[in-house]
């Protein structure tokens, strides 16, 4: 079953009931088609079905390599760091048993991380303009059902009509409220949001996108600085990105 998501780069395909050998077919046609990295999976195990996000659109994979790259660039150049102290962990997916598996777009996380099913610490998630619910709901799933592995989510929604680019930054935040058996003292909390048209004016009332070392690395030794975008780094990645898409 197709569902249509309101925007012609993008749509999502259902399936119901697909075995693993079915599986590895899917994953051979949509290779063929040149089509499996611009597509993301998502396995609701306790249904036994798996939704396929497909995002073929030009803009959204370009706008979403870059931006992944330059905040990877800004993390590896924490004193004390170098490109060796973070793994890509790519599109990756990520199992919550008996519950679902899915993959992210963009996902780092530290190399003291080892082995096949190591999570990220940090992950990236982008979408087209109709969607920024999902990208929040998204942002909210990975905070919660990591158990704490994933600390720091971007999301980042691409305007295509007139090229603008809206992006938040999540992280788990104290709610205020004691913790029961029902109800966690965490909630995923949108800390920065940014707005950034196309001549790469950055409207926001946060002074910077601050991702914090912990964050990001395991061992926290000292007072090490964060990774920090401040809003002339914005501008001139956004106009730079954008020059390249027209």
């Amino acid at each position: 079953m197709t569902i249509d998501s309101g925007c012609a780069e993008e749509y999502f395909v259902y399936f119901h009931g697909v075995t693993d050998s079915e599986f590895e077919v899917l994953e051979k046609k949509l290779c063929a088609a040149r089509l499996r990295t611009a597509v993301r999976f998502t396995f609701e195990n306790a249904l036994d079905a798996t939704i396929l996000r497909i995002m073929s659109g030009p803009a959204h994979s370009r706008v979403a390599g870059n931006f992944f790259r330059v905040i990877t660039a800004k993390i590896t150049s924490i004193p004390g760091h170098d490109t060796l102290s973070t793994q890509s962990l790519g599109a990756s997916s990520l199992q919550i048993p008996w519950v679902r598996s899915k993959e992210g777009y963009h996902a780092l996380g530290p190399v003291t991380r080892e082995g096949w099913d190591a999570w990220p610490s940090v992950m990236i998630e982008t979408e087209y303009s109709e969607a920024l619910e999902y990208l929040r709901m998204d942002a909210g799933w990975w905070l919660i059902n990591s158990a704490g592995k994933i600390r720091f989510v971007i999301i980042v929604q691409v305007m295509t009509d007139q090229l603008a680019l809206h992006t938040e930054g999540w992280a788990m935040s104290d709610s205020g409220h004691r913790q029961t058996g029902q109800t966690s003292a965490l909630i995923p909390i949108c800390e920065r949001i940014f707005d950034i048209n196309e001549e790469g004016v950055v409207t926001s009332a946060s002074s910077d996108l601050c991702i914090p070392y912990d964050f990001i690395f395991n061992e926290l030794v000292g007072n090490p600085p964060n990774a920090v975008f401040n809003k002339a780094e914005l501008n001139s990645f956004t106009r730079w990105m954008f020059h390249l898409l027209k």
